[in-house]
């Protein structure tokens, strides 16, 4: 379980039992039990509904003890366990051995997948929608009134499963959930283990060891790893408790304090890691490839659950919220706080342009550019990038071709080693000298003074030469590793083993690379305290330059030096080569001496007593010493510093500089499969399209159903023709809101919803064929709908505004004869925004469709999405600010982009080649891009009252915009993923003409770059290139 359990005070308190009163009880003893039960309840952790409601959490009892404890009454969940558990043993005794290992293998798998997918697709579908706790509000399984026999039943086995601290009523809906979810995690859990555990009983006594010796080494090993496992999970339920073991914060949240110790301190998410070391002491028991294989694969999908599941929830919850929840909880304080902003901003309009801009920190190259990590951020026409590409090509490139055309193997492998040796003592010897030299008299600094450079400079050009080195490190081994691949007749099963453990020590490598990457960031991975003591000595280092233990820096001090070097030894397994194993080592000695010797002085000269003695596993290992013999025979060693700290930012390397000749080389594939893709949509469509009529032959009225948009701020550019506004084309520009006004009978589904396509991507007119892509608002929906309602949500923009009636003739359509007359229709409105947009030029139509189903109701007129000139969008796109959907009353609460900063109130002349200008443009764009939808439901409604159906549901919505001013940074907590970064790269391409790729203004944000950064970086840009359009034109 991924850490985010909380610490539990431990008590022996329990609560106490109520007797009948008697006739001598004395009104004090009742007053002691009243009491005590109240300082019981008191102690109870206190948790938290993502609605804000408080409650005490019950205690839960322990699984074990409630299934396999015949003394506590089993419910129908803990039977149905029992039964299923015992399957597995009816197979281990009563099938032949063949038979019973591939049903136990097929139970396994079931089990595994019901655990990883199954599980993980719930928990993922309540942690972006509530989903599961929206369900039982829709069923009302959980409701007294609309339950009935369910809501007895499974409020008969909740009771029967929890202590007397426990009431059914007072808990919220989320936590009888999550009881029952409980349920289903025990069932699938215990049943994965006993596949497991009989699959490896059959395979026991397979193993053909090659030695005597080999058999009781390496069951000893298997009982070890055993051991350790059980350890694991032991010490971690000790820490996460119940709350965490079973997911509880997908359901509710616990105000208790996050505790990091124990087995947590040993490696990173301990239960999906070293958690599942009793996988490989059973494949070492049995001695089978079958057995370590399917434990490999169980594994892996572990860690799959792991990084698709745990680690979003653990994101959003605890460390970055989503930009959604962000914006609108900022927005909510600007409201509260606004008195105090008014005067504000009278004293901005005081202060005269040039001081603002005096105040913006100049950005350096290295902040726009990134540099070359290994390969990530690689770019074709920068020099040093191309010439390290040459260099690889001749000394690994052609040697490997030397070696293929004459067969010349051993010349090539000694020159392989020799090259490699050399690299080696480049990156660790020669560069550790430098570094030394660097740390006690600034050496490279100085040097680079000397000649005409500057600081910057100097640590520019280390970082190209460390990266160098670092890439023909690999290279050189590689080069070795290939040279020296050699298996001769080896059986196929320990080729496949060894191939198979080399290839996970590889990617334990790249997986720790990224780790301490991820952690130190540029500055930290190029050494950046060597050439800076503070923040303002260089344009990449963090704000702060001290140590923070934390990420994989948690449970290793120096992880380069104890497993920066897998992959080599993985290397090794892989080609069966001692050379490269000794190379390896050779490697692994060099980087300690480089430690002791360069970074170790450096670090305590300076940071002092920030630095920790023992890392994480270090101290876990020494205080389950001492508490197992039972005296302090380590001591414990006293933190100088603060237990949360490290040194750090953030990043990923990867390799993906062949994703452009791979993207060529498969270009013809990709047209084949994009052919048969539009065969099989059509064919879909034909089909689909017969179809229709049994969906929509139960609907009532459906010529009533109708979809209107308003016209867009771009339709100005398009005139009517013959004075008829119903010609006019409609236009938006790209970001800008889209409304909708629709129609539909009173009795109409409750589940009708709108979605955006563009103008050909549907064949048929009756039915949609292809994916709205999340372009969609439910045009009425109730409360079963809006249970799955989160912060940021845009699909429920919409309400009801007024019933009217209208007339209508009989029949009509094919559909059921209605009797004509005046019939009751609902008139109401939605709003496109943010994530419900299509954000891409083109020409697009809306659909209204029935019921949840993809069949077509009305359409509307299609309307296009375009952009304006650069100097038009001041005007176009920011008069407006924040506008609501529901209440034209709230048109006010805006946020008007901050265009003061000028020196002036009033609207500035269009100055292409003005910085300030050009940033009041981008905020207004960047604040369309990354607006966010804040709906919810309103407290009262005026009117569903006058409407006379006070039970209705009203959503009221504000479009929030995320910046005020152009010297706020683009990104809301300086961190821009890569789709946000694609979005904004493509405004800014359609507003400005200028193009920036996604990593550039990932690496700005990260930066700290500011509105005013960007425009100016987008005017220079502009006059780069205005100069080659000028001469195109004249030429």
């Amino acid at each position: 379980m991924v850490v985010r359990q909380r610490q539990q005070k431990s008590s022996s308190m329990t609560l106490p039992l109520l007797e009948a009163a008697s006739d001598n009880a004395t009104d004090a003893s009742v007053s002691a039990e009243a009491h005590n039960a109240e300082d019981h309840r008191k102690q109870l952790p206190t948790g938290r509904t993502p609605d804000g409601k408080a409650f005490s959490v019950p205690k839960t009892r322990d699984m074990m003890q409630s299934l396999f404890n015949p003394l506590t009454p089993k419910t129908t969940f803990d039977l149905v366990t029992i039964l299923a558990l015992s399957t597995h043993m009816l197979v281990a005794l009563a099938f032949p051995l063949e038979t019973k290992r591939n049903i136990l293998l097929a139970s396994f798998a079931f089990w595994r997948l019901c655990y990883n997918g199954g599980l993980g697709w719930i928990l993922n579908w309540q942690s972006s929608r509530h989903g599961l706790v929206a369900l039982f509000k829709r069923r009302g399984w959980l409701d007294p009134a609309r339950g009935g026999k369910v809501y007895f039943w499974l409020r008969g086995e909740l009771e029967a499963k929890m202590g007397p601290d426990y009431s059914f009523e007072s808990v919220p809906i989320e936590f009888n959930v999550w009881l029952l979810y409980r349920q289903l995690v025990d069932l699938i859990l215990l049943n994965d283990f006993a596949a497991y555990f009989f699959l490896c009983s059959c395979y026991i006594g397979s193993a053909n060891d090659a030695e005597p010796w080999h058999s009781p080494l390496r069951i000893a090993g298997g009982i070890i790893l055993l051991a350790f496992n059980l350890w694991v999970k032991v010490d971690a339920h000790r820490v996460v408790r119940d709350y965490a073991w079973y997911w509880g914060d997908f359901f509710f949240l616990v105000e208790q304090t996050l505790t990091f110790d124990g087995v947590f301190e040993m490696a990173p998410h301990p239960m999906y890691s070293i958690g599942y070391a009793g996988y490989y002491g059973g494949s070492l028991i049995t001695g089978s490839y079958t057995v370590f294989y399917v434990s490999l694969a169980a594994h892996m999908l572990q860690f799959l659950f792991l990084s698709c599941v745990e680690n979003p929830h653990i994101e959003k919850t605890y460390e970055r919220p989503p930009l959604a929840v962000q914006i609108i909880k900022k927005s909510r304080t600007r409201r509260l706080s606004l008195p105090l902003s008014d005067t504000a901003d009278e004293s901005i309009k005081d202060v005269s342009g040039p001081c603002i801009r005096s105040s913006i920190r100049e950005k350096h190259t290295s902040t726009w550019h990134p540099d070359l990590i290994v390969f990530k951020h690689f770019d074709l026409f920068r020099a040093s990038d191309i010439l390290i590409v040459l260099l690889l090509v001749y000394s690994v490139g052609v040697p490997l071709c030397f070696m293929w055309i004459t067969g010349y193997t051993q010349i090539v492998l000694k020159y392989a080693v020799v090259q490699c040796i050399g690299w080696i003592l480049f990156r660790t010897l020669a560069l550790g000298l430098l570094l030394k030299k660097q740390s006690t008299n600034q050496l490279i600094t100085r040097w680079y003074i000397k000649h005409g450079g500057n600081g910057e400079e100097a640590f520019t050009s280390w970082r190209a030469v460390y990266n160098t080195a670092m890439i023909m490190t690999y290279a050189s081994f590689g080069l070795v590793a290939i040279a020296a691949y050699h298996w001769g007749n080896t059986d196929y099963g320990s080729l496949v083993l060894f191939h198979t453990l080399g290839g996970l020590l590889i990617a334990f490598h790249v997986w720790s690379s990224r780790s301490v990457y991820d952690i130190l960031g540029d500055f930290g991975w190029f050494y950046g305290d060597f050439f800076a003591r503070d923040s303002s000595m260089l344009s990449l280092a963090p704000p702060d330059i001290k140590l923070y233990y934390t990420g994989i820096y948690r449970y290793l001090n120096n992880p380069e030096k104890v497993i920066g070097q897998a992959a080599f030894y993985g290397l090794a397994l892989i080609s069966r080569s001692q050379a490269v194993f000794a190379l390896a080592l050779f490697l692994q000695m060099c980087t300690f001496l480089f430690g002791a010797y360069v970074e170790t002085p450096h670090m305590q000269k300076t940071y002092g007593d920030q630095m920790r003695k023992d890392s994480g596993i270090v101290r876990t290992v020494k205080n389950a010493v001492n508490k197992g013999i039972g005296q302090p025979l380590f001591a414990d060693s006293t933190l100088h510093a603060d237990p949360e700290s490290g040194l750090l930012q953030n990043g990923i390397p990867d390799g993906s500089v062949m994703a452009h000749l791979f993207a060529n080389t498969t270009k013809p594939v990709r047209d084949i499969i994009l052919e048969t893709k539009d065969l099989i949509s059509t064919t879909t469509a034909r089909i689909a399209e017969k179809a229709v009529p049994s969906e929509l032959s139960d609907v009532d009225y459906p010529t009533l159903y109708s979809i209107k948009l308003g016209f867009g701020r771009a339709s100005e550019l398009y005139p009517a023709s013959d004075k008829k506004s119903d010609d006019k084309k409609n236009a938006y520009y790209l970001g800008e809101p889209i409304k909708v006004t629709w129609q539909a009978p009173l009795s109409h589904s409750r589940k009708d919803w709108i979605g955006i396509y563009p103008v050909t991507s549907n064949f048929s007119n009756q039915i949609t064929t292809v994916s709205s892509k999340g372009h969609y608002i439910y045009i009425h929906p109730d409360e079963n709908l809006l249970a799955e309602m989160v912060v940021g949500d845009s699909i429920f923009a919409s309400r009801v505004q007024k019933k009217v009636s209208v007339k209508v003739k009989s029949g009509g359509n094919g559909t059921k004869k209605r009797s004509s007359g005046a019939i009751q229709v609902l008139q109401g409105e939605s709003l496109f925004s943010s994530a419900a947009l299509p954000f891409k030029v083109g020409t697009y139509e809306m659909r209204l469709h029935h019921g949840g189903t993809h069949a077509v109701l009305a359409q509307s007129r299609p309307f296009e999405i375009t952009s304006c000139d650069t100097k038009d969008v001041v005007e176009a796109l920011g008069t407006s600010g924040i506008t609501s959907s529901q209440s034209p009353t709230n048109a006010n609460q805006t946020n008007e982009p901050d265009i003061s900063s000028a020196g002036s109130s009033t609207t500035r002349v269009a100055d292409l080649e003005d910085p300030e200008f050009m940033s009041q443009a981008l905020l207004v764009v960047i604040n369309k891009t990354f607006a966010v939808t804040d709906s919810h439901i309103a407290a009262t409604s005026d009117i569903s009252d006058m409407m006379g159906t006070r039970d209705d549901v009203v959503v009221e919505t504000d479009v929030l915009e995320p910046l005020e001013s152009i010297h706020d940074a683009i990104a809301v907590d300086n961190v821009l993923e890569e789709k946000q970064s694609k979005r904004l790269g493509y405004a800014v391409k359609e507003y400005f003409g200028v193009e920036f790729a996604a990593d550039v203004l990932v690496h700005a944000a990260k930066h700290g770059a500011t509105v005013y950064d960007v425009g100016k970086r987008i005017v220079e840009a502009r006059k780069a290139l205005s100069v080659y359009s000028s001469s195109n034109i004249e030429a």
